[in-house]
């Protein structure tokens, strides 16, 4: 038997992360050449990429997400919309917070700018560069997103503006070689303009000294506002603006973000449904942005920026026909539940952003998580009830696919640019640890295979670091297992480390206080064991509770298993044995000796589905999206 202290991907992903600590971040991007004044496209790709566009405009992939932005867009991308928002301000009530949210189709919205400016890159065709000017010039008159909280002039706060301007901006970029110097100048000046609602902030004060802090939901939807500053930077129109004075205070605000917000794996201050606001409304978006036109590389020199995404592939599974997570957060249900929220500004675009700022390597991993979880459940037309007007209102006919592109036409934009037309999805074993610590608040995710519904997710939220309004408490350990939801425990402390092996890993709070550990080897006989001391752990359905003293030590270990027999274990000085495993209690520590890491299964196609109205009703949720 090899000790868990063996190198393996856990540990080589693990050391990967300490070295990153080391180095510059963001990193310069290797050959890169600064866009010249007026030279666009610059935020998503540049125009020596576009002849590859339309290359992959021609495949079938290509050719399936083109036509679902011509759907979003309504009119098939040929004509402007007839409706416009009749809203005048955010929140035209009544009430205090009570926006004007259209579902219908047929209205403009920020997105249809950067929808048609992209028909204008893969068809060089001038009318569509035209249909985004008209967008604009709706815009500049003060005409509000189909969510009154959405605007170029006088958005709605902080937040809304950073977002809007990021998605306005993306419309600009692509659009600019269409339209006539005028109006180029007429647009830039009026980035640098616009002023949110309560008229105190603009682009600049938005991307360089966002409102709150990076702990509150908030922060990385005004922060996207630096989208807007890349995508003006030095163009005709913005004279006397110093950009190289903004880029520190930029590059600061990006990494609170991911540090005083996000953790190293991926979780949010105030857990995972307002997780969302920060990530899906932009944030993502000038990840790719920071790359392309000021070759500045967040992404891969550390992983925090990509376990924004990837925690979707390590924590997500279906079950019942429904992609669900372990929800973590104290926000009102307005924020979301375990359902994989999809299609909205705050909840959408998840994987068509995320293809964009993950490695290569993480690619297969993340496609393979969207066609067996995600995907199945919208061609099966089954929505929680929030997302029922999807289908009802057409945005989705039955046995569509989206491509993650639901209702946003900055959505299909973004999907179109990083869908990884050509690449085979590839179980997320090959490339995730079955273990990962994000340090930030002491969150860890256990999980022993990628599979289907009976896979056993775990986590675990110390909760400690930073805090703001909504933060969870930290204490209680949560389980997905073969289908259930399960309550194992608490564990909760101040400080808390981590060591990776092949199956699993060990987290140990306030050095040693206490301590959970997982293996997924199958040494010990069951499918997977987590072992708790000072955890409290509760036994369940196909999860045995076994208690031992070892060393002095009281110990807890569930053994998960169904429908076969386990061994009780036995105890011999600090030395547990349950079947085949062998775990060491230490005062600081434990210790597996596993044989090898779990098989990777083979990868199956998509599952193809029909509408079943047998499947089980989702949980009804208040509000809309924050």
């Amino acid at each position: 038997m090899r000790s868990c202290r063996v190198t393996s991907l856990a540990v080589v992903l693990m050391a990967g992360h300490l070295a990153g600590a080391a180095e510059p971040w963001p990193a310069d991007v290797p050959g890169f050449v600064k866009p010249a004044p007026g030279e666009h496209p610059r935020l998503l790709f540049r125009k020596a990429d576009v002849p590859e566009l339309r290359k992959k405009a021609a495949t079938p992939a290509g050719k399936a997400i083109v036509a679902r932005l011509r759907h979003v867009l309504g009119g098939n991308g040929e004509t402007f919309p007839e409706k416009v928002s009749p809203a005048t301000k955010g929140y035209p009530g009544p009430g205090k917070y009570q926006g004007l949210l259209i579902e219908e189709r047929g209205y403009l919205t920020i997105g249809h700018a950067a929808g048609y400016g992209l028909l204008y890159q893969l068809t060089g065709e001038k009318k569509y560069a035209d249909l985004g000017r008209r967008s604009f010039e709706k815009m500049m008159e003060g005409v509000r997103d189909v969510d009154s909280r959405y605007s170029f002039v006088a958005p709605e706060g902080e937040l809304r503006a950073g977002s809007s301007w990021a998605v306005a901006a993306l419309g600009y970029d692509l659009c600019y070689d269409g339209w006539d110097e005028e109006f180029r100048k007429r647009v830039a000046k009026a980035f640098l303009a616009v002023q949110i609602e309560q008229g105190n902030a603009g682009i600049v004060k938005c991307a360089t000294k966002p409102k709150y802090g990076p702990a509150k939901n908030h922060y990385g939807g005004i922060a996207a506002a630096g989208t807007a500053v890349l995508a003006v930077m030095h163009d005709p129109g913005t004279d006397g603006t110093d950009f190289e004075a903004l880029v520190p205070g930029m590059i600061k605000s990006t990494t609170a973000l991911l540090t005083g917000g996000f953790g190293d794996y991926g979780f949010y201050a105030e857990g995972h449904g307002p997780s969302h606001v920060s990530s899906d409304t932009g944030f993502l978006l000038m990840l790719q942005a920071w790359r392309t036109a000021l070759g500045k590389d967040f992404i891969a020199p550390r992983p925090n920026a990509q376990w924004i995404s990837l925690r979707w592939a390590m924590e997500t599974l279906p079950i019942a026909g429904r992609p669900m997570y372990l929800n973590r957060q104290k926000a009102a249900g307005s924020y979301g539940d375990d359902f994989f929220w999809r299609g909205g500004w705050s909840h959408g675009g998840q994987f068509a952003q995320g293809f964009g700022t993950v490695e290569p390597r993480f690619v297969p991993a993340l496609l393979w998580t969207y066609q067996q979880v995600i995907e199945p459940a919208e061609i099966a037309g089954y929505w929680p009830p929030r997302n029922m007007v999807f289908p009802q209102s057409g945005w989705l006919e039955p046995g569509d696919r989206s491509y993650d592109a639901i209702r946003q036409p900055w959505h299909a934009v973004v999907s179109f640019v990083n869908w990884p037309v050509g690449v085979k999805p590839a179980n997320p074993a090959t490339v995730l640890p079955h273990a990962v610590f994000d340090s930030n608040k002491g969150y860890t995710v256990f999980r022993n295979r990628w599979q289907d519904g009976d896979d056993i997710v775990i986590t675990s939220l110390l909760g400690y670091g930073p805090r703001d309004g909504y933060t969870p408490g930290g204490g209680p350990i949560l389980a997905f297992a073969y289908g259930q939801k399960m309550s194992l425990g608490s564990l909760a402390a101040k400080a808390g480390t981590f060591t990776p092996h092949p199956a699993g890993g060990v987290t140990v709070a306030d050095g040693g206080a206490g301590m959970l550990g997982f293996d997924c080897s199958g040494a010990s006989g069951a499918d997977a064991v987590l072992v708790g001391v000072n955890a409290n752990l509760k036994g369940g359905a196909n999860a045995t509770l076994h208690e031992v003293e070892a060393d002095g030590r009281e110990v807890q270990i569930l053994a998960f298993a169904r429908g076969k027999a386990v061994a009780a274990p036995t105890v011999a000085g600090p030395v547990i044995s349950i079947g085949g495993q062998k775990i060491t209690v230490a005062k600081d520590g434990l210790t597996f000796a596993v044989t090898t890491k779990p098989a990777v299964p083979a990868v199956a196609a998509p599952p193809v589905l029909r509408r079943n109205k047998d499947m089980p009703k989702a949980t009804a949720v208040d509000g809309k999206d924050q």
